[in-house]
């Protein structure tokens, strides 16, 4: 038997008994439905008085033993005292575990807020109030866009939303903005926000990056003013050099250094104008993008016949174009990064290898500009940091090719102004790929 049977059929039997000994002993005295009446009235009297009790009891904040009583109701309030105290329990260890995520988040170094499905702030923690000017009292539960006064915010906020009603996931596309960069409310500070959708509900994370933005200036600034005062003695040094090989160009001892020292200068000269290239690239990371229609037809044509001349006859170049044939952004910035992947590959492509230069529309209808080579190829450990500024693989054959170990990083930052990615797939002895993803909306 099941134990709600027994309390059940354990109940009845006792009320049984005695509803039937009472009207038994009514049978002996003559009055046997008063004495069962009676008996039954009682019995409901008990029932009723115990469910006062117990309702009496559960009313109490406090948990206070149960009261004292027999039978079936004895086993009630014991079920019930146990359940409760078991309750108290779990609500204490989850107090305990609620204030420790309390204090993580109120130590944590980055301002976070929880949003809800339509923006309303759910909680935040202390740092909000320095960064945003958030106070706890008045704007639980107020739009977070009505508190932020800033466009940006606004848009990035806006864009968001929409994928995520589209359900779209967020790629790594430089278009799919991750973070964004912002002052804060006072001026006093550069947040890096970041958004996070999970469920109906947002998590936004703010960071102080005011100190690696100004890090980031001053390592420009350098770059930029350390490169304008090389220019002007590089040229005059060039100048020089030109002058003595011409007035010694009969003279062998000093012709091949003369010739070295022309290699090293014009060497220096390319690096410095790199340089000052991807200065002007990063200090204009935010300007607006230009709507030159570039015919990428024409385009590859072009840059088949440069690779011709670098080539010189020593490799097998071919193009080919498909799909749409415009794409919008800066001519120029586009033209010398795609001239900087060809030139690349030709310079550490073999004699007798094979580039491929192509333009065409993937699967995902990305516009794609992709040169492959079948050259010695490149570590897996290297093709993570080909981007770095003056990264190279191979420092000794770098150097013999005229390479200045800042080519990859100037593409990066051009494909990525151009809402776009660089991936570079390359594997030792099977040749490289370098292809530039843009998005559906710059193409036409």
């Amino acid at each position: 038997m099941s134990q709600d049977n027994y309390y059940f059929f354990n109940e009845i039997f006792w009320m049984s008994l005695g509803l039937i000994g009472l009207l038994l002993l009514g049978y002996a005295t003559g009055n046997p439905w008063f004495l069962f009446s009676l008996g039954l009235l009682a019995y409901i009297f008990w029932h009723l008085r115990q469910l006062t009790r117990l309702i009496f009891w559960l009313s109490k904040n406090e948990l206070d033993m149960p009261p004292d009583a027999g039978g079936f109701w004895g086993d009630v309030f014991r079920h019930l005292y146990r359940i409760q105290r078991h309750n108290r329990h779990r609500q204490e260890k989850l107090l305990v575990v609620l204030n420790r995520y309390k204090e993580s988040t109120e130590a944590m170094p980055d301002a976070t807020l929880i949003l809800g499905r339509n923006w309303e702030i759910e909680w935040f923690n202390s740092k909000c109030e320095n960064y945003f000017d958030l106070k706890k009292k008045q704007d639980i539960g107020q739009p977070f866009t009505n508190l932020i006064r800033s466009p940006s915010l606004l848009a990035f906020i806006e864009k968001q939303s929409s994928k995520n009603k589209a359900d779209a996931k967020l790629d790594d596309m430089g278009s799919s903005q991750k973070t964004l960069e912002l002052p804060s409310p006072d001026n006093k500070r550069i947040l890096s926000i970041r958004l996070i959708p999970y469920g109906n509900k947002y998590l936004l994370i703010a960071r102080d990056v005011t100190s690696i933005q100004k890090l980031k200036t001053m390592r420009r600034d350098f770059v930029a003013n350390v490169s304008h005062e090389l220019r002007t003695p590089l040229t005059v040094i060039s100048g020089y050099l030109e002058t003595l090989e011409d007035h010694l160009k009969d003279e062998p001892v000093y012709t091949n250094s003369i010739h070295l020292m022309q290699q090293q200068s014009h060497r220096m000269c390319h690096i410095v104008e790199d340089l000052l290239l991807l200065s002007t690239i990063e200090g204009n990371e935010q300007r607006v993008l230009k709507n030159d229609f570039i015919d990428m037809d024409a385009l590859i044509m072009m840059l088949k016949k440069e690779a011709l001349v670098l080539s010189h006859g020593r490799h097998s170049i071919t193009a080919e174009s498909s799909g749409l044939k415009w794409l919008k952004g800066d001519r120029n910035e586009l033209q010398s990064a795609f001239s900087n992947l060809v030139s690349n590959a030709i310079r550490y492509t073999p004699e007798g290898g094979l580039i491929n230069i192509k333009w065409f529309i993937d699967a995902n209808k990305q516009g794609c500009f992709e040169v492959q080579d079948d050259g010695d190829g490149i570590a897996e450990h290297h093709v993570e940091r080909l981007t770095e500024r003056f990264y190279r693989v191979d420092v000794g054959r770098s150097r013999d090719t005229g390479g200045t170990g800042l080519g990859l990083a100037i593409v990066k930052h051009v494909i990525t102004h151009h809402q776009g990615k660089l991936i570079i797939d390359s594997r030792l002895g099977l040749g490289s790929t370098f292809r530039c993803e843009f998005l559906q909306k710059m193409m036409k």
